[in-house]
């Protein structure tokens, strides 16, 4: 085995034993979880944080679940990394084969109300969903399978499966997107 492949293995065996020690700042994990790095687990009473197989974490993903109930779900085969924050009062749902990429900010809150709104909807990331770094997604969002955000963007509203959306606030700008 050449002296590149060992290093990348035994990287990954440790990022598999920090991922069996995280997994008991879980609800519930599966097999083979990755971590790198430090991150941050605050929960209040009564809230879920699951996590699917073969997920990985980079550094300092932290997780703030934010009121009893809440709950943040991850599906399996998602990455998500460095920096990134996902909060939640209510419901963050993330699924399978994500790529979330550095800086980027979930909330299903605004942490405040304002008189006639709600300050907490839940957020649901379909599967194959690729995240731009330092994007936002805020409450109430929906993101369908296999959409892309580009880097920098701001979700405010739903967006249809396969679709590539850009800007302040993100707007569609290309259907039947596919990514790899």
């Amino acid at each position: 085995m050449r002296v590149s492949n060992l290093k990348q293995a035994i990287k990954k065996a440790n990022r598999v034993l920090r991922g069996v020690f995280f997994s008991f700042r879980t609800t519930k994990s599966g097999s083979l979880l990755q971590v790198s790095g430090s991150h941050i687990v605050s929960r209040c009473r009564n809230t879920k944080l699951i996590i699917g197989n073969k997920v990985m974490l980079y550094d300092r993903v932290n997780f703030y679940l934010d009121q009893p109930g809440a709950e943040i779900v991850i599906g399996d085969r998602t990455y998500i990394n460095r920096r990134t924050e996902i909060m939640s009062k209510n419901s963050v749902t993330i699924g399978s084969g994500c790529a979330i990429s550095w800086d980027v900010i979930i909330s299903d809150t605004d942490y405040h109300e304002m008189e006639g709104t709600s300050s907490t909807k839940p957020v649901v990331i379909g599967n194959e969903v690729w995240i731009g770094c330092k994007s936002t997604i805020l409450k109430g969002v929906n993101i369908g399978n296999g959409a892309v955000v580009a880097a920098g963007s701001v979700v405010t509203k739903d967006v249809d499966p396969h679709t590539l959306v850009a800007g302040i606030p993100a707007k569609a700008i290309k259907k039947n997107v596919r990514w790899k």
